[in-house]
């Protein structure tokens, strides 16, 4: 489990072109209504994400792999992962989307870990109900989402014995700042709000994966 750096990516708009919740709800007409709920600025991201994952109770596993699946990969991805597994870092996704479709990215990937929120399913099918690893919890942080990034960074980096200061985290919005900021290198690609850009030390504003080795080469 040893390894010398470690990387770890968002998923949504990151290493694929889209976001899962907003394909899944143009996909069976839950559009409105996911958007209402995330402008929904009183109610914290955990509630967000409890509420979202209600709106899909009764879709299968197969809508969620097969709609995921749809989602192409951002250009260079598969390139961008494999130098950097050349250069023997440990790499995953963490992200506050679902497992069943991080998991998904990351079995094609070929990925060393996962972090995302957990939908229950019976018979095959969701609940509506959602299992969230939370972490910010534990650590007293600000993010209040339903995936501490920070928190499963420091997480993931412990168990495959990586300092801290050799991780990389990239990722496109708020939810990723903390992450972005705990991190040794913390990049924004193509960030989405303005919060991320301040917050991260490297940006990359072209739709190409591959642009993120500029800094990984510079750093460690």
């Amino acid at each position: 489990m040893l390894s010398s750096n470690l990387a770890a990516f968002d998923m949504d708009g990151t290493l694929v072109q889209g976001r899962l919740v907003f394909a899944l709800a143009d996909r069976f007409d839950l559009s409105d209504k996911v958007r209402s709920i995330q402008s929904h600025r009183l109610m914290a991201g955990h509630e967000q994400t409890k509420a979202i994952a209600a709106l899909f109770a009764g879709l299968t596993t197969k809508d969620l792999e097969s709609t995921i699946a749809s989602i192409p990969f951002t250009k260079n991805c598969e390139r961008t992962i494999a130098a950097l597994k050349d250069r023997g870092y440990k790499i995953g996704i963490i992200s506050d989307s679902y497992t069943i479709a991080a998991g998904f990215v990351a079995d094609r990937l070929n990925l060393d870990f996962v972090m995302a929120n957990k939908l229950q399913i019976f018979n095959g099918k969701i609940t509506g109900k959602v299992d969230m690893p939370l972490g910010w919890d534990r650590i007293g942080c600000y993010c209040k989402i339903s995936v501490c990034k920070r928190y499963h960074l420091e997480k993931s980096a412990d168990y495959f014995c990586v300092p801290i200061e050799n991780t990389l985290a990239v990722g496109d919005t708020k939810s990723d700042i903390c992450m972005i900021q705990r991190a040794g290198v913390g990049i924004a690609f193509m960030p989405k709000d303005e919060e991320i850009k301040k917050a991260s030390d490297k940006i990359v504003n072209e739709p190409d994966l591959l642009k993120v080795l500029n800094f990984v080469n510079k750093a460690f």
